[in-house]
């Protein structure tokens, strides 16, 4: 789930602003570091077989929404989050 949460966080930003992360945090001056975190998604250590990474909180979920000016509904409403993906 959160792999997919940012996907759809990249997805959306990129409709907003364009495919640079830096239009993004110019536009609505959001640290550029946040919405690298925001994005990133959580990978399996090769070595370990451990999660690498974290998952976003629906707090900040919610804060981008409001960055972008939709709701939580519309975040969710997506096919990304079938249960069949």
């Amino acid at each position: 789930m959160a792999n997919k949460i940012a996907a759809r966080i990249k997805n959306l930003r990129i409709q907003v602003t364009g495919a640079k992360q830096m239009d993004f945090v110019t536009k609505f001056n959001v640290d550029k570091q946040s919405i690298s975190r925001w994005e990133s998604q959580i990978r399996i250590d090769k070595k370990t077989g451990e999660p690498k990474g974290r998952g976003v909180t629906i707090y900040t979920i919610k804060k981008f929404c409001d960055i972008i000016g939709i709701t939580l509904s519309d975040f969710f409403d997506d096919p990304i989050f079938n249960n069949d993906n």
